[in-house]
């Protein structure tokens, strides 16, 4: 008599699970980035403009009627640790897109990954030339870069320095660091002379040596290429040096640590070329910035908005392509047309994007900005 019962209780198991629903799996977007580390402040700020740009797409209804997740994994901003950290994205989670490192070192570490995988990676942050020069007709045609480069960067700079005739140049000892000045040093006029040129380590935070130098020649302008918590160290004691010539160049004017050192006056001339800087005032970086602050209580940083910036970038073209295959998410990205924060984003043949930048400069202890094209 059991058995019976026992059949039909299992018939009505079986009736019930081929009638359950089956829900697509989530477009998968994954990033390496320094989670830990010197930088992982800014690695907040990658995960928190990922954390926006998901949030924003789901409540539109996701993509091709998915939901759209992402998943960070810690590079600390070192090749080693970033290549270990995209293997177990694209062999473990199954991203479908690829998205770039904080620093270039570990993002160009990352680039034959996503070749050999066949799995479209966008650079959101890193700015190294040569990355756009492996990328597209130089080989890579599976990376696309949203952000301008260094050398988009340098001929802005090299623009603002035309009349100085004496410059120094102080950098972190990086790819970034070494290769952005010496773009800005091809761009300088012919009768310009370089007083100085220093570079110091990620780790490296009395600047006494350099700054006392500095007070004695008196150069006209200071070129500084550092992150933030190590640029506003260097700020710091140049206050307590008594020195007057402006920082140029990519001083970190923008972080928040910096605000109450503009506010003496102190680095009033002083000036910045930058990607994104969330101050400028539009109907769409509002529309980006308003939600940014009101959750985290502090503005988004360029990181999380280029990270938030090739999020909807690659939503568009996955929508455009009508699936996550790797070779239409790719065709779609070549041909992506979008409307971005800043302005329209499209590729070149080297799959680098022109966005406008941001001059930013320092008067009477406060920031002003405006839109500049990128060449």
């Amino acid at each position: 008599m059991r058995k019976p019962a026992l059949l039909c209780a299992l018939a009505a198991t079986l009736a019930l699970g081929a009638a359950a629903p089956t829900f697509a799996a989530d477009v998968q977007i994954g990033f390496t980035g320094p989670i830990s580390g010197p930088a992982s402040f800014l690695g907040q700020q990658m995960k928190w403009g990922a954390e926006q740009a998901i949030a924003e797409l789901n409540k539109r209804g996701g993509v091709l009627g998915r939901k759209v997740s992402f998943t960070m994994l810690d590079s600390q901003c070192r090749p080693a640790e970033a290549v270990s950290a995209a293997q177990k994205l694209i062999s473990q989670d199954k991203v479908d897109v690829l998205m770039g490192d904080l620093c270039s070192g570990a993002t160009m570490a990352v680039m034959p990954l996503a070749e050999s995988a066949h799995k479209p990676m966008i650079v959101s942050i890193s700015t190294l030339p040569e990355i756009t020069d492996k990328a597209g007709v130089g080989g890579n045609k599976w990376v696309f870069r949203t952000v301008p480069n260094d050398r988009m960067l340098a001929s802005v700079i090299g623009t603002q320095l035309a009349h100085t005739k004496t410059i120094s140049f102080i950098a972190e000892d990086t790819d970034y660091g070494r290769s952005a000045v010496k773009l800005v040093k091809a761009r300088l006029g012919a009768d310009a002379k370089v007083v100085s040129e220093d570079y110091v380590k990620s780790t490296e935070t009395d600047f006494l040596p350099v700054l006392t130098r500095l007070r004695s020649t008196k150069p006209q302008a200071l070129a500084v290429f550092m992150l933030d918590q190590q640029g506003y160290n260097l700020m710091k004691q140049y206050t307590q040096f008594g020195l007057k010539m402006p920082l140029v160049a990519r001083p970190p004017l923008l972080a928040p640590l910096a605000k109450g050192l503009l506010a003496g006056g102190k680095f009033d001339g002083s000036w910045t070329v930058y990607p994104y800087f969330d101050q400028y005032s539009s109907p769409a970086n509002d529309a980006f910035v308003k939600p940014f602050v009101a959750q985290h209580k502090q503005g988004p940083h360029y990181v999380a908005y280029g990270v938030y910036e090739s999020i909807m970038v690659a939503a568009d073209a996955i929508r455009r392509a009508g699936s996550t295959g790797p070779d239409a998410v790719r065709e779609a990205l070549a041909k992506t047309d979008y409307q971005g924060i800043l302005g329209p984003i499209t590729f070149d043949d080297h799959n680098q994007s022109h966005n406008n930048l941001m001059l930013v400069q320092v008067e009477h202890g406060k920031l002003g900005v405006k839109l500049i094209p990128s060449k």
